[in-house]
Parts: structure tokens; sequence; C-alpha cells
């Protein structure tokens, strides 16, 4: 799924290289530049030897801060997985030192990001049976994380604790060596493992205008010490605990949690490790504020974000009998 070297800039965008991508001759086209928070954005109208006009968006993502991890969303990872929940990919390439560039399908005109939509129950049963025939692709393949991808994550989580204790007036020091221990032992066993996206965000999730389903997935860009394989019940967590509100949570959970454990029709993983491994991963959700207040800059920029996520991880925490 590769015509060529990484795409640099839109002077590189012609109307010869989309037409060897796509196979179809391709007339003019036509750029518009946007912008991401790891990224550039062109949005691409190409008009078509036939007459019709293909939207297409162009991802840029140049430098060493990723690796070929979205590459390989797209083009290696879900091969021969039928109606998987991704955006359509006509192009991908990566470059070690370079960078990558993903030609995808433009979905802005049919579809939105949940980043401003509330959540609903229908959403997140969509949501869970759409993750849960993710998981499902990788169910088990692969072993458990070694001790040095969980010290990368654990590192760079760990600095943000003195800081939020400072803000939130909170003693979380044993907590959080409680929480280490546990989840090292329970990473340590391959059983209830997957694939992860590591970041679905309401930004990261698409539906169409005015629907709750079909759910499409995209930018799924680790860094260096994101956990990529894991426990898979955490992908699920990081939908919900620090993103939903309590009310809708609490009322909406169980049913969301049981739709994901069907999606991914494995009899050998009992609803019993399901729900244990939901409990560790409700507390890991106590990361994602840490991870902000890790650094100085995000502890002050992001700090509604984080102390809003801090709040709904306290509740979810408190009612699984945590506290």
């Amino acid at each position: 799924m590769t015509t060529g070297p990484v795409l640099r800039g839109p002077d590189q965008l012609s109307a010869s290289w989309l037409s060897r991508v796509l196979k179809q001759r391709v007339e003019t086209v036509a750029v518009t530049a946007g912008s991401g928070n790891w990224s550039s954005q062109l949005s691409i109208k190409a008009q078509l030897s036939d007459g019709t006009t293909r939207a297409l968006r162009l991802k840029l993502c140049l430098g060493d801060t990723f690796g070929p991890s979205e590459v390989n969303y797209y083009t290696r990872d879900y091969l021969g997985m039928i109606d998987a929940p991704l955006v359509p990919c006509f192009d991908a390439h990566y470059e070690p030192g370079v960078g990558y560039h993903l030609l995808l399908e433009d979905l802005a005109g049919t579809h939105v990001d949940n980043k401003r939509v509330a959540p609903t129950l229908s959403y997140g049963l969509a949501v869970a049976e759409a993750l849960g025939r993710l998981h499902r692709h990788h169910w088990c393949t692969q072993a458990a994380p070694d001790r040095s991808a969980l010290d990368r994550y654990f590192n760079e989580v760990r600095p943000g604790l003195v800081p939020m204790e400072h803000v939130t007036s909170c003693s979380l020091r044993e907590r959080f060596e409680l929480h280490e221990a546990a989840f090292r032992h329970r990473w340590s066993r391959p059983q209830g493992m997957s694939l992860l996206h590591g970041d679905l965000n309401p930004t990261n999730i698409l539906t169409p205008a005015g629907k709750t389903a079909p759910v499409l997935f995209l930018d799924r860009q680790p860094f260096d010490w994101s956990l990529t394989y894991g426990v898979a019940a955490s992908d699920l967590a990081y939908v919900l605990v620090p993103w939903w509100p309590e009310a809708t949570l609490r009322e909406c959970e169980a049913a969301i949690l049981r739709r994901w454990y069907d999606a991914l029709n494995a009899p050998e993983y009992r609803w019993s490790e399901a729900r244990a491994d939901w409990r560790l991963s409700v507390e890991q959700c106590l990361n994602v504020p840490m991870e902000w207040c890790s650094k100085p800059a995000t502890l002050e920029t992001m700090k509604g974000l984080w102390q809003e996520q801090f709040s709904r991880v306290q509740c979810a925490r408190a009612r699984h009998g945590n506290a």
C-alpha cells in the first residue's frame, strides 16, 4: 500500500501521484492545509476523469516522535478483518528518521468526532462492540509486555505524582505504589491481552453525523513509552472513565462492559476475569491525569482537563470499592 517515499509537503502531492495511488486518472487536485496536534493535515479534492470527485485527507507526521505504528495500524495489523472499524486508507509509508504519511478518506462531510457529543448508552454500546471485535483480531497473539516496557511506562507517569498531590491535596503515593505492584503482576500474564489502540479519546472516535453507529477509530500514535500490547480492558476503560460524566458512566458502565466482553467471543476468558481486569483498568486511569502533571507545562495548561479527569477517576474508583 505504498507508492514510494514519504511525502513531506503539499508540493509533492500531484495528480499523477494520486492517479497511481487510486488507480484512477486524476485530472485536478485542490489542496487545503490544516493541522493536528502531532501532524500536518491536508484536505484534498480530487477531480477524476469520469467526472466524479474524491474527498481525501493526507496526514503528514514527520520527525522521530512516532514510529511506524500508525502505518502498521492501517496496512498490516487488521488485514483480513472483515469490516474493520477503521477509516479507509489508500496509501501509507514510513521511513526511519523521516516519519510517515497516510492518505485517508476524508469523512468530514459525513462524520463527526465525539468531542462535543454527549455520550449515551447507544453510543457506548457501539464503541464496545467495535472495540471488542478489534481486540478479538489480535487476542492473545503475543507475549505479555516485558519488564523494560512496564518500566518505561511507569517512569513516564511517576513524576506527576508529587505535583498532582500538591494541587489536589490528596495523599496518593501509597495508592499509586499498590496499583503499580498489582499492575505489574497482572500484566506479566498474557491472558486477556490484545493489541491496544491506547488513545481512544473522543476526538479519535468517529460516527456518522446524528448517529451513534457505525463507529470508526483513528489516530493510533503511541509514544515510545506507551504500552501497545496488554490487558485489553484498559482500552475500554480509557474510552469511558476519564471522558464520560460520572452520572452517565454510572448508569451505562455495566452494559457497555458486557457488550465489549460479548463482542470478544472468547469463552476461555471468563466474565469474572474481565471484571477483575476492568477494576484494575479503572484504577489505571489515574495515570491519565498523572501523566499531564508529570510536565510543568501541561500541569498548568491542561489543569482544567486533568482535574476533571482526576475527579472522574476518583468517583469510578469509589464505585468499585477501591476507596
